[in-house]
């Protein structure tokens, strides 16, 4: 009699073990779910940056070179305005290149961390490139608008106009980029975890 009872508790244990089992099991999936989906979200974010760049870079383009074609802004600025933008666009989508929301549900978490620590190195290093080309290039547009035989009011004003949004893209850029780094860390951090 006594054996029995325990046979029934040992069996009592094991339904309570392998319950208790499912269950951890489940809450795993579901932790690794909502990883997977925080995760995506951050890839997401960084993703989402190379398409604006494209859609701004096409406007830049577009707009930009038919708008100071009209003024009388030289050919030789145009087409070094278009190389800079073309250059700008492929370089952001070089550098976004790996990073490949797949591998998150994939599972290639390793991969995911080593592609956006490149992503955050090469940015750095984009930035390093980028502001001081951007400076030589204000330069170079604000002597080609001062040497336009137009009347000089009509020129400054065209320059503060430029500037004013010069000074906003520039922001905005700044908190994309500002953005995509941020996001790049969380994902690390979220990995590394």
């Amino acid at each position: 009699m006594e054996r029995m009872n325990e046979t029934n508790e040992l069996e009592e244990m094991r339904a309570q073990m392998a319950l208790l089992k499912e269950k951890l099991d489940k809450e795993e999936i579901l932790t690794d779910n909502l990883l997977k989906q925080a995760m995506t979200g951050k890839m997401s974010t960084i993703n989402r940056y190379k398409w604006i760049t494209l859609f701004a870079g096409i406007f830049a383009l577009t707009f930009g070179n038919i708008s100071w074609y009209n003024i009388g802004l030289p050919i030789r600025l145009l087409v070094g305005t278009s190389i800079l933008m073309v250059v700008s666009v492929v370089a952001t989508w070089i550098i976004h290149a790996k990073m490949d929301e797949r591998d998150i549900m994939d599972g290639n978490l390793l991969e995911v961390a080593k592609n956006a620590k490149k992503l955050k190195k090469q940015y750095i290093t984009w930035q390093r490139i980028g502001y001081p080309v951007i400076i030589v290039w204000l330069a170079w547009f604000g002597y080609e608008v001062m040497s336009l035989n137009q009347d000089k009011e009509y020129l400054v004003g065209l320059l503060i106009a430029c500037a004013i949004g010069g000074m906003i893209g520039g922001i905005w850029g700044h908190m994309m980029n500002r953005k995509v780094m941020k996001a790049c860390d969380e994902l690390i951090r979220q990995i590394e975890e």
